[in-house]
């Protein structure tokens, strides 16, 4: 457990309702690592996922398994009829978990993210064995396989080039296995505006062919040092891991009964 470690340590911590202690400071093994998940934490987890109620929290497990089952966001009435509340009281939570920037909403309150699953436009595609999904940014994508407990491959482009970039996971999504191109490194941005992860932090999320690109793109967009943290591959694939693997103790039977 993370927990001791986490209070002890001083690291930025989120306790959910359900007893998941997000992130699991643990698997961070580099100072690049933990500052860069430190600056997620800090800019928007702790701040906005702090003080979730007992119904936030289910709601958000099942949405998250509804992502899970089908690698689409589920309609708000299976979310309702899983929760066994009306469709008003339900669309109530999602707005609260959407304004906690737990979940992306549509214009038309229907969802379309749950980090770190979207159904919107993305560089970033996971196969998770038996369904395809997509994911919010490069740190997301990574955590999948732990969060799901599987090996997965991410599919994504360098951001500066296009190249396509494939990232095979092993040990059920904790570990690397094949990659290509071998020299995949990871920008992992601190901007947080808006209120909205999606649209601002999970844009400097990126995945680079080399280290040449990175930095290529870094002059090119007028990135400056302090805006980030460059993370060799294996770093960023822990810090999807601490943030995601612990969420998987929040995913809901689906459907439930009631």
């Amino acid at each position: 457990m993370m927990t001791s470690h986490a209070k002890t340590a001083g690291w930025p911590a989120v306790a959910f309702p359900s007893g998941v202690i997000i992130p699991d400071w643990g698997v961070v093994t580099t100072a690049p690592a933990q500052e860069a998940l430190r600056a997620v934490v800090e800019a928007f987890i702790g701040r906005k996922w702090d003080g979730l109620d007992e119904t936030e929290s289910r709601i958000h497990g099942i949405v998250l398994s509804g992502f899970a089952l089908s690698g689409h966001a589920p309609e708000t009435a299976d979310v309702a009829a899983a929760a066994g509340l009306s469709i008003n009281e339900t669309d109530s939570v999602l707005r609260r978990l959407t304004g906690r920037d737990l979940l992306i909403l549509d214009a038309a309150g229907q969802i379309r993210g749950a980090y770190p699953f979207t159904d919107g436009p993305t560089e970033h595609h996971v196969d998770a064995g038996g369904f395809a999904v997509g994911a919010m940014c490069a740190i997301d994508a990574l955590g999948v396989g732990a969060m799901l407990e599987r090996d997965i491959t991410v599919r994504s482009a360098c951001r500066q080039c296009a190249r396509p970039l494939a990232i095979h996971t092993r040990s059920h999504g904790r570990a690397l296995g094949h990659v290509e191109p071998s020299g995949i490194v990871v920008w992992s941005g601190h901007r947080y505006a808006a209120g909205c992860a999606a649209s601002s932090l999970c844009t400097l999320q990126a995945l680079f062919c080399d280290v040449v690109h990175l930095e290529a793109w870094r002059a090119s967009a007028s990135v400056a040092a302090e805006d980030g943290v460059r993370l060799s591959l294996s770093e960023a694939l822990e810090v999807g891991r601490a943030i995601f693997a612990p969420m998987r103790m929040e995913m809901q039977p689906w459907p439930l009964t009631t």
